[in-house]
């Protein structure tokens, strides 16, 4: 983590049409391969996913398996909102089980481009109570971070910064939960800044305070918990900053090494506040990722019309392929 200081790393800001702020991709935006000494969960045995039926979701993933290594070829392009998702990003979802580890886990940029199928889907409800969320991505992280980082007086803020905290609380308390996305450690997991509780919520598959306590999840979000205070602050409600963090205990847990990414959109969608909306299995987690391909490529926000028809055209192969050998 950074240590304070006034050179701290801005994340750059990008404008939306609306006027709202956008962060441009940083550093949690992407998993890396270095090494990290903290203490791990000890794996389970890793149960293989029931097969795949769909043969849409099956050409999807021959597709990408196809252009895996291409960094110029777009799968996903979308303006409004504006998401580009390369066939290289998209590569971790082909990876088989038997090869669990770095190369199956979800990079930022596919999950921040689901998160915007989410927010379409739910509008402004969220689970049975049909409370007002918001659902953000790793960027955020990443302007809390950089927010924490900073001494605390406003003489350090631009005129800039100084407008988007005030944007970004507003943006906070027109909701009762406020879902982050945080990367920590190459392993992801889901904080909710709870307003009707008073608390931040912890949503986690892999279930690190079995092992390491709370520890790891206050150093993940001291940062953030920072951000947060600062933008409170500049909307009169400094005491946030002193919400205490607590582990929902019970929710369903990873037995691999690569889903972390998965179960945080699983919480996403399905938390409500108190409960998840429905329960789900690791079988549940395995088929998602085989439909999260899917589902990204041929959403309504995705304009690339032409890869569409090329993996259209690939499944009447598929089909007649296997019509022919049975």
């Amino acid at each position: 983590m950074r240590a304070p200081s006034a050179m701290a790393f801005k994340p750059t800001h990008a404008r939306t049409a609306d006027g709202e702020r956008n962060a441009k991709k940083g550093k949690h935006s992407s998993y890396t391969t270095s090494q990290t000494s903290f203490s791990r969960p000890a794996s389970r045995r890793v149960q293989a996913p029931a097969p795949v039926v769909d043969r849409r979701e099956d050409a999807t993933i021959a597709f990408i398996k196809a252009h895996a290594d291409r960094k110029d070829k777009l799968l996903v392009s979308s303006e409004r909102p504006h998401l580009r998702v390369r066939a290289d990003a998209m590569r971790s979802l082909t990876v088989p089980l038997s090869q669990d580890g770095p190369e199956r886990k979800i990079s930022g940029v596919v999950l921040d481009a689901y998160l915007e199928l989410l927010r379409r889907r739910q509008g402004a409800e969220h689970g049975k109570n049909a409370r007002r969320v918001l659902l953000l991505g790793v960027e955020e992280q990443d302007w809390l971070e950089y927010l924490g980082s900073l001494p605390r007086t406003d003489e350090h803020l631009t005129d800039q910064d100084a407008a988007d905290v005030a944007a970004t609380a507003a943006r906070y308390l027109q909701n009762d939960m406020v879902f982050f996305l945080v990367n920590h450690r190459e392993h992801f997991f889901v904080a909710v800044l709870n307003f009707a509780k008073a608390e931040y919520q912890v949503l986690d598959s892999g279930n690190y305070a079995r092992y390491n306590g709370v520890r790891f999840y206050e150093a993940a979000l001291s940062k953030i918990r920072d951000g947060v205070r600062r933008c409170m602050e500049e909307a009169g409600r400094a005491h946030v900053a002193g919400w205490r963090v607590r582990l929902e205990p019970g929710l369903p847990e990873q037995n691999d090494e690569s889903s972390c990414g998965l179960f945080a959109l699983k919480w996403m969608e399905l938390w409500d506040g108190e409960e998840l909306a429905r329960s789900f299995s690791m079988d549940d987690v395995h088929a998602f990722r085989t439909k999260l391909a899917e589902e990204l490529v041929f959403s309504e926000l995705n304009e690339m019309q032409d890869v569409k028809q090329e993996i259209e055209s690939k499944m009447t192969y598929l089909r007649f392929k296997k019509h022919s050998s049975s």
